[in-house]
Parts: C-alpha cells; sequence; structure tokens
C-alpha cells in the first residue's frame, strides 16, 4: 500500500496542476531528482532520480497513441484521444480528459484522472478514481474500488478482453 499512494497523491497532483494551467511550470522533486516536472508547455516528466519517463505536450515522445510503457507501468495522457493496450501485469495511470482507453488483461493497480473518460480494463486488483464523470468497466475480477470524485461510475462490463 505504501508504494500506492505516491502514485495516486502524485496522480492528484498532476491533475490539479494540469487543470491550473500553471505558467512557467512547476517542479516538484526531491534533493534526489525524484518527483515531477511540468514545464510551461505542458512537458511532464517524472522520475525516480535514476529512471526518468517524459510526455510531451505536443504528442513527441509518447508512443503506442498517447500510452508511455514501462516494464512495471502504462502511463496514458491523452485529451479526447483513443488509447488500447495490453496491460499485461502492470499497473495503469490514466490521466486524460474525454478519452477512450482499453486496457486489455490483467492489470494491478488503475489509477484514473480528470474527466468524462471511458476506460474498460480485462481484470485489476485496485481502481483508483479521481475527478468526474468518469466510467471504468472491468470485465472480470472484483477489483477493490477507491473513488476519489463526483459523478463517476466503476462497474463490471465493458469490452476489453479479460
Amino acid at each position: 500500500m505504501r508504494n500506492r499512494i505516491p502514485a495516486v497523491v502524485g496522480t492528484v497532483v498532476l491533475v490539479a496542476v494540469a487543470a491550473a494551467g500553471c505558467a512557467g511550470g512547476i517542479s516538484l522533486r526531491d534533493e534526489n531528482g525524484t518527483g515531477i516536472s511540468i514545464d510551461e508547455n505542458g512537458d511532464i516528466s517524472v522520475g525516480n532520480g535514476e529512471t526518468e519517463l517524459e510526455i510531451s505536450g505536443d504528442g513527441e515522445g509518447a508512443s503506442d497513441g498517447g500510452a508511455v510503457v514501462t516494464d512495471e507501468l502504462i502511463n496514458v495522457a491523452t485529451d479526447g484521444g483513443t488509447v488500447v493496450h495490453d496491460c499485461g501485469g502492470r499497473s495503469a495511470n490514466v490521466v486524460a480528459n474525454g478519452a477512450t482507453v482499453t486496457l486489455n488483461g490483467s492489470c494491478v493497480l488503475v489509477t484514473v484522472a480528470g474527466s468524462g473518460n471511458q476506460v474498460s480494463v480485462g481484470s485489476a486488483t485496485e481502481v483508483n478514481v479521481l475527478g468526474s464523470d468518469n466510467t471504468v468497466y472491468y470485465a472480470s475480477g472484483n477489483p477493490v474500488i477507491t473513488d476519489l470524485g463526483s459523478g463517476n461510475t466503476v462497474e463490471q462490463g465493458g469490452d476489453a478482453a479479460p
């Protein structure tokens, strides 16, 4: 659970910063370089001091239709886009507005932040939803659900393959 708290807090901060449209950017990093940065162009950088993931506000640096994928994590960042990916036992963060995201297969932790998203997951151990008017479907299983927003729906169904 301790490893999930920073991911959820980081996602909340990311959504708050993106929604506020911080001119000049913001950096929330410790002395080791661990944390998150958003520059004045909307480019997002997340790192642990050793590994850095970057998502460019102009779409550069993203792969697979708005998803940046590592061995352990899928980060989806898109507005109004459609992303289909195999979860492959990874955790997934979806930070978007008005997006349609399908994560086939088994996910560990799925965190959805933003508004008006439709996310279909094959299965997940845990689903966290932040923001408003998001719909999250899971094809199988019985995930632990945490809804920290308003008007969100999490229910069995959707079109993701288990």
